[in-house]
């Protein structure tokens, strides 16, 4: 009987892992980074002789040899549109008048659009040569470029003889489409010099001065220039319009100028990262918002989250988005959280592996991590505890802080291996093993400059002489540092920005609570979020301008989140700074158009 009852009991434990458990282990297999034989790689390519940022990959695959390029940047580049998919390895395209789906392959941190069957059919050829790839089309010619009757919205429709790789940069009030292509003799007349185009087109432009340089007055809707075999279409967007380009057939590119062009998406990009683009309603239907995100499983084994800086060494500094993220081969970001944009210090958490690279202000929204995928969302400060060892004691609020206030901070090696002076007359107390060695009475501000030893500190006094004479130099100094609430500090990893917008699905905005301006809490503009949803996963999120109107307000960002499925939710930086990267590329505006930024929030593979 007991073994009829042991082998009952088995068969049942046999059956919850194969219903529950190994579909989970088989999901887990698929996700990883998988070895292929890649023989040559690289992420650079010469484009008819123009070389251009694309990370690609050659390996070899069933006596063939396989080309991919990475796919958000082979979108932003060449102009190969990706539609919605629900296959993590395929990814459906369309180029021209080839309309197929592509195998892609996951290598960290990229996703490869295996173009091998594209090249084999559309006549682009492509060269290694010693590990240079060189990727050419026939040089093709704009022939035609015109304004064509569309009852909804503007439609320009540009006519070449054969199909080209093409990009398209978006700004406020312009867009520009590159076309690698020379410009019939015909359209000359059109053509007028335009002095920012220096390092445009295929080769990106640093800043957004080409897009904010208004289009030569021969059109009211679009002009032509042209430059080293390259046709550039200028096209008036006022009236808060979006362009869409868009390929077809015969050698044809269709560009619709609405409120509404941006067309939606969903695209399962990785096991563990989905892709969305799609509108959202708010006020009873009359508000639109296109929203893009990235749902990310950071409770799988394949993906870390983690804050990220625009220098590695320093606190100090701001860097574009994308090029931070390349940087650190992460394979997704946001902007992250506030900062000074004169001085690039930060202005809010930052807290990485148990280090404290900038404390928290104000008592400002903050989400908190740890590497099992455990999320907690709240309102954060720190108090700090300098114990003297004569039984003296002193509340520090700030680590490494940009936010400059009264009374004391401390600045670690994290900081950087020097603190410069922030404010006038500060008190710098250098302390060595815990032990004070010595005390430096600083001028104006930034005209001391103070090393910082690895292990070491300095406790800065501002208007604060009373409690710098606490310490004398020998004093033996004891820190203990609290977070409040307590239960953040079991937390390794936190950033801070706000206000903070959701909390179990609740909405709980209180920007002035938060003291941020009543400017700030009413004002209309793109915004940036993360946040999660009932599973867990994370949901990063970035908003500009509602169809027809300008952007959210925090209210409305709110309720955006809550429709897309967030429970608890933290606003970021915004405006300028409102930014997300996938793959090589920002994917939410154009990487021209954003602003430096200090700081991020980093999706990394999990190195095993």
């Amino acid at each position: 009987m007991k073994f009829y009852k042991s082998k009952f009991l088995l068969l049942i434990f046999l059956s919850v892992f194969i219903v529950n458990i190994f579909p989970l282990f088989i999901d887990g297999v698929k996700a990883q980074n998988i070895p292929i034989n890649i023989i040559s790689q690289g992420k650079e390519v010469f484009i008819n002789e123009k070389t251009v940022n694309l990370p690609w990959i050659q390996w070899q695959e069933d006596d063939e040899i396989h080309t991919g390029i990475s796919d958000m940047r082979g979108e932003s580049i060449l102009g190969i549109e990706l539609m919605s998919t629900s296959n993590t390895d395929k990814q459906p395209i369309q180029w021209f008048n080839y309309h197929n789906i592509l195998p892609t392959k996951f290598n960290n941190p990229y996703r490869y659009l295996d173009i091998t069957n594209l090249i084999k059919t559309t006549g682009i050829e492509i060269i290694n040569n010693n590990n240079i790839l060189s990727l050419n089309t026939l040089l093709s010619q704009v022939n035609k470029v015109y304004e064509a009757p569309n009852s909804n919205g503007k439609k320009i429709i540009i006519e070449l003889d054969k199909p080209s790789f093409f990009q398209v940069s978006q700004g406020k009030d312009q867009a520009i489409i590159a076309i690698n292509a020379q410009a019939n003799p015909n359209l000359l007349d059109n053509i007028k010099p335009f002095p920012s185009l220096d390092n445009s087109g295929l080769q990106e432009v640093e800043g957004d001065e080409i897009l904010n340089n208004k289009p030569p007055s021969k059109s009211n809707l679009f002009t032509v220039n042209t430059k080293d075999n390259q046709t550039f279409v200028n096209v008036n967007l006022s009236g808060f319009n979006n362009i869409k380009v868009t390929s077809a057939n015969p050698n044809l590119l269709l560009i619709d100028i609405k409120p509404s062009a941006i067309i939606p998406r969903d695209i399962s990009w990785h096991n563990d990262i989905f892709l969305s683009r799609k509108y959202v309603s708010l006020n009873n239907n009359q508000d639109s918002f296109l929203v893009s995100s990235l749902k990310v499983n950071i409770k799988s084994f394949n993906l870390d989250l983690q804050p990220i800086l625009s220098n590695n060494n320093t606190v100090i500094g701001s860097a574009p988005l994308k090029t931070t993220a390349q940087n650190l081969e992460a394979i997704a970001a946001i902007n992250a959280g506030f900062f000074n944009r004169k001085n690039q210090l930060p202005l809010g958490t930052i807290k990485n592996r148990d280090n404290w690279l900038s404390s928290p202000i104000l008592n400002r929204g903050v989400m908190a991590w740890n590497d099992m995928g455990d999320v907690q969302f709240g309102r954060l400060m720190i108090e700090e505890s300098i114990i003297i060892n004569n039984g003296d004691g002193l509340i520090n609020n700030y680590i490494n802080s940009g936010y400059i206030q009264a009374g004391i901070a401390r600045y670690t090696e994290s900081w950087g291996n020097s603190y410069n002076t922030l404010s006038d007359n500060e008190i710098v107390v250098i302390v060595e093993n815990n032990t004070v060695k010595n005390k430096i009475i600083g001028g104006k501000a930034g005209e001391d400059s103070i090393p910082i030893q690895r292990g070491n500190y300095l406790l800065v006094f501002r208007s604060a002489k009373t409690l710098a004479d606490k310490l004398t130099i020998n004093d033996q100094i004891t820190l203990n540092t609290e977070t409040i609430p307590k239960n953040f500090a079991n937390y390794p990893y936190i950033i801070g920005a706000g206000p903070l917008l959701l909390l179990n699905n609740q909405i709980i905005l209180n920007g002035e609570g938060e003291k941020f301006s009543k400017a700030f809490n009413t004002q209309k503009a793109s915004r940036s979020a993360v946040a999660v949803d009932n599973q867990g996963k994370i949901i990063l999120v970035a908003v500009h301008n509602r169809i027809g109107g300008n952007g959210a307000t925090l209210e409305e960002f709110a309720q955006i989140l809550q429709k897309i499925g967030a429970v608890s939710a933290l606003n970021l930086d915004g405006g300028s700074s409102t930014q997300m990267y996938l793959g090589g590329e920002i994917i939410d505006r154009s990487s021209i158009t954003a602003a430096k930024v200090h700081n991020g929030i980093g999706v990394f593979y999990r190195q095993k």
